[in-house]
């Protein structure tokens, strides 16, 4: 497993308000990924999961989408402060949230780059915490909150006929060239380079 680094430079953000920068690695973004045992087509597994999931702050994303913690925070951390200011450029927080982890200012490529594929048997549902709240700090999950989201997950994958799994995020090749990120040597891939990914979509929109 490739170590997961975290030294991106948030002075690079066109907006104010930068995301906390301590604890993104340390506090779990809310993700269950799951797997499956056979090669899933990717539109009808994407319209399953529209049907069943709990709420629009579920998200569904394809195989080594989700690499690191600090990857998700910072995705969610842009799309809720363009939500928060009325810029964002997606119609909800969800579709905005996969046009940053995507690093792109177009919301159709965004689904094309990080939604299921058809062939993944692996994936990972996400649920998106909660807008509300200060922006300084990372919002973080009480016991209680955490076995309502098992459950929810537990009976999503049982809708969608996948199994959730305990593996670890890790940071891979594959599936930051599905999400667009260009490298000369993706041998020295981190999440600093991830983030970076995201970043540049701040450039773009």
């Amino acid at each position: 497993m490739m170590m997961c680094l975290f030294k991106v430079n948030y002075h690079r953000m066109i907006e104010t308000s930068p995301p906390p920068r301590h604890g993104m690695d340390e506090v779990q973004f809310p993700h269950f990924l799951w797997q499956s045992s056979k090669p899933a087509v990717g539109a009808l597994l994407t319209q399953a999961f529209l049907k069943n999931r709990p709420n629009e702050h579920w998200v569904l994303v394809g195989e080594g989408i989700a690499q690191c913690h600090a990857q998700l925070w910072t995705a969610w951390h842009s799309a809720v402060r363009r939500q928060n200011r009325g810029t964002s450029l997606a119609r909800s927080l969800d579709a905005e949230f996969l046009r940053y982890l995507s690093g792109t200012h177009h919301v159709s490529e965004a689904f094309k780059r990080a939604g299921v594929r058809n062939g993944d048997q692996k994936g990972c549902f996400l649920a998106l915490p909660s807008p509300d709240g200060p922006m300084d700090a990372l919002p973080s999950l009480d016991g209680e909150q955490h076995s309502t989201l098992s459950t929810q997950a537990a009976l999503l994958a049982e809708a969608l006929g996948v199994e959730i799994i305990d593996e670890e995020l890790e940071c891979n090749a594959s599936g930051a060239q599905r999400l667009g990120l260009e490298m000369a040597d993706f041998s020295t891939l981190t999440c600093e380079a991830l983030i970076g990914h995201i970043v540049s979509a701040e450039f773009h929109s």
